[in-house]
């Protein structure tokens, strides 16, 4: 009877293991991460008689987590994908909303700016209107700066969130870390795996995805090694590496992500929350705020310089109207020099999207732009008076540069910042032309002449009296003196200003041109003013005020809206992997329960099977002794 007894006993044992495996999987039916598990029996070798082999009972070989490696890689993939679209479309939809909303964005007063101007050239010499104008552009100055300081502090914001998503990298990879530890140490211990010990880690691995993009690498004692997406180690073994945040190396307020061996890696890094702020960064914030930069920088610029071609109510030119835009210049910790760079804007239609490099030899400025890496073609000495000029920037150096100096300059990022109105004065706009073109009466030819052109506001002689008096029909003086050959169609030109003259002039005919005066009520240079949000002057000089502002909005738009769409579709891609997670892995009660029930009988029948050898037994004992 031994051998019954024997496998009854292993049948009690067995059937114990299985209910314990059963109950643990209803208790942690809902916990998150838990895989079912299955205890896995195989029978006893049987002994062999004369008449055959007769079995002796059931072994327990493992409890088996019933897991999908290759699904757990799935789930991490789409925690990455997931977490980065979310925070990506977030950040997006929050610029989209800031730049189209009527109540935040640019276009209201960007078009009421050039409607006041417009509205000036109907009426030029009154007040009203003249304040109106400066108004409406003291409100566009400020939404430009509140735009700006909306980006700034989403800037900030994904900032802080990149140093918090680091540290809890950190955390979870040394949670990882731990759990290696203790699965090596059991696994070695038993020769058999841990399993709510691997869940737990599965569970972290998934966690830390949805920060990070990472690979992993199974190992033969049960750890796992964990690298980031472009490969560095985050976990080796029982070892976890830190990553650090430093400022950048130009000291730029922005931050850096460093590896444990001081190797910068920010731009290695994608996928997770971390990879979505950083595209946030690359992607959205900066690009926008560039644009809305080359946006002010435009309007302050071609506002300026026709300003400048005009006469106020006092009968002076037309200062700046607003006033001028700054570039960011940030100098390299290891300068040897003492220059500091101030970026000005020389072309708005030439200014770039991006950052550049300016860097000084010894004997000659170099300026290249850091995305492309091509190099710039500069001008000038760096003087106030012949900056060095390129790429639409007119940057000054004061100081002393030393050979090797360089400088990271971040033009159009945070120009928007700095769009203030100089002008308080309405009598100050300069709504008209500076100069007047008359006819003598005496003349008896058929020439007329147009309205002269301004071509150089700064020419000292621009208001100087001119009289252009014909000596035949191809043939001129200027002021009594010289002699000029006079072509149909070809432009005079003088002290900064030019004119046509059509038609065919006598001999003494004359012209007069001389300063309008104050208060003179031409509407010229009012007219010119509000032409500008329809003049092409973005973009190599294909793209108006209006028309760029018009594509950022929709650039913007279509970029939050894409994003939205994919956050949809990763959405539902994780959700069929989940699905086929829970089909292998979850907790069905309803089949628990019919366990608990096929177990509970198997171990009531391997408990009979027990008393049924006892009692054979003891039926032996009780013969012997008759």
């Amino acid at each position: 009877m031994a051998d019954l007894l024997s496998i009854g006993v292993s049948g009690l044992l067995a059937y114990q293991r299985a209910l314990d495996a059963v109950g643990h999987n209803i208790a942690n039916a809902n916990t998150e991460g838990y895989s079912r598990q299955r205890v896995e029996l195989t029978s006893r070798p049987g002994s062999g008689a004369g008449h055959g082999f007769i079995g002796s009972g059931v072994n327990v070989t493992t409890v088996r987590r019933l897991a999908d490696s290759l699904l757990s890689v799935r789930m991490q993939a789409d925690a990455s994908a997931h977490a980065r679209l979310e925070v990506f479309s977030g950040f997006a939809a929050r610029i989209d909303g800031l730049l189209s909303e009527s109540d935040t964005g640019l276009a209201a007063p960007l078009q009421a700016f050039y409607d006041a101007a417009n509205a000036l050239a109907q009426q030029p010499t009154a007040i009203a209107a003249r304040q109106t104008l400066i108004g409406n552009a003291q409100a566009l100055a400020a939404r430009f700066r509140d735009l700006q300081a909306q980006l700034d502090a989403m800037d900030a914001q994904v900032d802080q969130r990149i140093r918090t998503t680091v540290e809890e990298i950190n955390g979870l990879a040394g949670a990882i870390a731990d759990l290696n530890r203790r699965i090596a140490t059991d696994w070695g211990r038993f020769g058999q795996p841990p399993n709510d010990l691997l869940d737990q880690r599965d569970q972290l691995l998934q966690q830390l995805a949805a920060r990070i993009g990472i690979s992993t690498v199974a190992q033969a004692d049960g750890t796992v090694n964990v690298y980031t997406a472009s490969g560095q180690a985050l976990v080796l073994g029982e070892q976890g590496t830190a990553l650090g945040v430093a400022d950048d190396p130009w000291n730029s307020g922005r931050s850096d992500i460093i590896h444990g061996d001081g190797t910068r890696i920010t731009a290695q890094l994608g996928g997770g929350a971390l990879g979505g702020l950083l595209d946030v960064r690359r992607e959205m914030l900066d690009p926008t705020r560039a644009e809305l930069g080359r946006i002010a920088a435009a309007v302050v610029q071609t506002v300026n310089t026709q300003h400048a071609q005009g006469m106020d109510a006092y009968g002076a030119l037309g200062t700046d109207f607003f006033a001028p835009l700054r570039g960011l210049a940030y100098a390299a910790p290891g300068n040897t020099g003492n220059a500091a760079i101030t970026v000005g804007f020389e072309d708005a239609g030439a200014l770039g999207d991006g950052d550049y490099l300016l860097a000084y030899d010894g004997s000659a400025w170099a300026l290249t732009e850091l995305r492309s890496g091509q190099a710039i073609a500069l001008t000038g000495t760096g003087t106030v008076a012949d900056p060095l000029v390129g790429a639409g920037l007119a940057l000054t150096v004061s100081g002393s540069a030393a050979a090797g100096d360089r400088y990271l300059l971040r033009p159009a990022v945070a120009a928007a910042a700095t769009v203030t109105v100089a002008i308080r004065d309405p009598a100050r706009v300069a709504a008209a032309s500076p100069l007047r073109a008359t006819a003598d009466l005496a003349n008896t030819g058929t020439a007329t002449v147009s309205p002269p052109a301004i071509v150089d506001a700064g020419d000292a002689a621009l208001l100087d009296p001119v009289e252009i008096r014909f000596i035949d029909a191809t043939t001129y003086q200027i002021n009594g003196a010289g002699s000029y050959t006079h072509t149909p169609g070809t432009p005079i030109q003088i002290h900064g200003w030019s004119l046509t003259v059509a038609g065919t002039p006598a001999a003494g005919d004359r012209f007069t041109v001389r300063a309008a005066g104050p208060d003179s009520g031409d509407n010229t240079n009012a007219r010119a003013l509000a032409a500008l949000g329809q003049a092409a002057v973005l973009a190599g000089g294909t793209r108006s005020v209006l028309q760029a502002h018009t594509a950022l909005v929709a650039r913007v738009g279509v970029g939050a809206q894409q994003a939205q769409m994919r956050l949809d579709a990763q959405t539902a891609i994780g959700e069929r992997t989940r699905a086929e997670r829970e089909a292998t892995s979850g907790v069905n009660l309803d089949e628990e329960a019919a366990d608990l029930l096929r177990f509970q009988q198997a171990y009531q029948a391997a408990a009979r099977v027990i008393q049924v050898a006892d009692t054979v037994f003891q039926s032996l004992l009780r013969a012997a002794d008759g």
